[in-house]
């Protein structure tokens, strides 16, 4: 063998134990990744709160590639067909960036349902564990508004989404702050007024209707 052939084969094996030392120690770093192929979010629904006129939603978030590889986490409240609201959780400003911003954010048609201030976010505290070293527990709080499902999208980085439904009895939210359900209507009727005139308004339309049936099935004179 030539004289520099082994110097120089020497300087290959460095350069590439340089670099698996490298990628070693950055996945070391985050504390959280257990080196596995790209999996989607798990999304579990742990409890469902109704307070104080309030709805608040636990969640938590596993991702077995690391903690770091969620993205944003997106509650998206239905009537029926019609989307009504969309509470966004994001841990980092864009799936490139490794900055955290933990921000909740809100589009809907109603407007200031989100309860930011209590809505809350943690990693999990023990990593004894690969679910512990995975976990994320998310507190969504939003005003109690009128909806028949919740869909739950949790995103990674690489762009896969994962989706859980929720079917949710709203009998006994027949309306909110500036929202009526009047039956008979394919949906909500959103209205810019305050709420003493949207109370107003749900017994005059309770009456009504109620005047309606009773006359309908003959208990109080009769419907032409």
């Amino acid at each position: 063998m030539k004289n520099w052939a082994i110097p120089l084969l020497i300087i290959i094996v460095l350069f590439f134990l340089s670099i698996i030392s490298s990628n070693m120690a950055k996945a070391a770093g985050t504390g959280s990744s257990v080196g596995v192929l790209n999996v989607g979010v798990t999304t579990r629904v742990t409890r469902i709160e109704h307070i104080n006129n309030e709805e608040r939603f636990y969640l938590k978030l596993s991702d077995y590639n690391s903690v770091d590889d969620i993205y944003q986490v997106k509650i998206i409240l239905e009537y029926y067909d019609l989307q009504t609201a969309v509470f966004t959780f994001k841990q980092f400003e864009n799936p490139d960036s490794f900055v955290r911003i933990n921000t909740f954010s809100e589009d809907s048609t109603e407007g200031n349902l989100l309860r930011k201030e209590a809505c809350t976010y943690s990693l999990s505290s023990k990593k004894e564990t690969v679910e512990e070293k995975c976990d994320m527990d998310i507190l969504f709080v939003f005003q109690t508004t009128w909806f028949t499902r919740v869909i739950i999208e949790a995103s990674d980085r690489a762009g896969l989404t994962t989706t859980t439904r929720v079917d949710y009895n709203t009998e006994e939210m027949m309306r909110s702050s500036n929202m009526i359900v009047i039956p008979g209507l394919d949906g909500p009727i959103l209205v810019g007024v305050s709420s003493f005139i949207i109370n107003f308004l749900a017994i005059v339309a309770g009456a009504a209707g109620a005047i309606y049936l009773a006359k309908k099935m003959n208990l109080i004179g009769s419907v032409e």
